[in-house]
Formats: C-alpha cells, sequence, structure tokens
C-alpha cells in the first residue's frame, strides 16, 4: 500500500484525472521504496500561509520561494513522517490545456515532479549516495519514469529510439558554428 493522497486546494480545480494519474505514477513504483513515506499532499499556492509562501527551498545551487516550486520533500523529523508535497497549480500551469488530453503526454508534466520528490526520499531513507541531494534525486526520477513509461507504454519504445536516432543524426549532420575570432 502506497502513501496517503491528501488534497488541500483554495480556490482552484485540479484537472479532473489529476488524482488517478498520480496514483498510476504512484504504483509504478516499487512498494519497497515508498516505506517510510506516509503522504503525497496535492497544494496550490493559494492555500500556503503567508510565512509559508515567503519561505526558500534550497534548489540546485541557488534558493526558490516555496510558492514557486512544483513540489517539496519533507523528510520524517522526531515524530512526524516523511511527506512529499506537490504545488498542482504550479505543475499545470507549465504545460497548454491541451496535454491533459492525450494519454501518453499527461504523465510527462507529472512524473518528473513526483519521480524527483521520491527520489529524495529513496536517497535520505533507504539507499544514501555520497553525491549532490538534487543529482541524486534527479537520477532516481530517470531511473523510474523510464521503468513507468516502459511497462505502461512499451509499444512507444520503438518510436522513442527512433525519434532519438533522428536527434542524433541531425546533430552529426548540422554544420559545426566556426570559432569566432
Amino acid at each position: 500500500m502506497g502513501p496517503e493522497i491528501v488534497e488541500n486546494y483554495t480556490d482552484f480545480t485540479p484537472p479532473a484525472s489529476f488524482r488517478k494519474l498520480l496514483v498510476d505514477l504512484l504504483s509504478a513504483v516499487p512498494s519497497k521504496y515508498l516505506v517510510g513515506l506516509k503522504t503525497v499532499i496535492l497544494s496550490n499556492k493559494s492555500a500556503l500561509t503567508r510565512d509559508q509562501r515567503k519561505r526558500k527551498l534550497w534548489g540546485r545551487k541557488r534558493k526558490i520561494r516555496m510558492a514557486d516550486a512544483l513540489g517539496s520533500y519533507q523528510a520524517a523529523w522526531r515524530s512526524a513522517p516523511a511527506s512529499i508535497t506537490l504545488y498542482v497549480d504550479n505543475i499545470v500551469g507549465r504545460e497548454p490545456g491541451f496535454i491533459w488530453k492525450i494519454p501518453a503526454l499527461r504523465y510527462l508534466s507529472i512524473a518528473p515532479v513526483i519521480y524527483h520528490e521520491i527520489g529524495h526520499h529513496i536517497h535520505a531513507v533507504h539507499e544514501p549516495v555520497y553525491k549532490g541531494k538534487e543529482d541524486v534525486a534527479d537520477y532516481w526520477s530517470r531511473r523510474l519514469r523510464r521503468a513507468f513509461f516502459k511497462r505502461r507504454y512499451w509499444y512507444l519504445v520503438p518510436v522513442a529510439i527512433v525519434l532519438s536516432w533522428g536527434r542524433n543524426l541531425a546533430k552529426w549532420i548540422a554544420p559545426k558554428k566556426a570559432a569566432e575570432p
């Protein structure tokens, strides 16, 4: 059994399928990595208190305001269990509306965020690696996303391979820019 999903919105309605997409993504994570993760909180900027909106989180080499973040991981501390908060309005606002109607594409905006935060949990609790925290979370995000899409959309793998060949071919054929003096 995975973490409990709690919705806490103020003056915001997420896309109708958001919760189901999140459940699909969480169910693809091996259960051993979700041990210790109690809740996934779905929220928006308006639901944050004034102090929370002003609070800063460490990103990659810089601080960002919590109100501008896509998600955050809160490690277990004293008697509080670990939790992940996703700021749904920030996630949804990055993508055009038609994305939520195309089956394979609608996971593309949620998966990197939830899997990145789960990567922080895996790093903190299950498999600590002594590299940068963001690098480790990005590694787990890529690994979990790849496993999800291979399992769910296995029939698109040949298309992805052909597209990657085309991209590599274009880089090889494209003329190199001459170094300017």
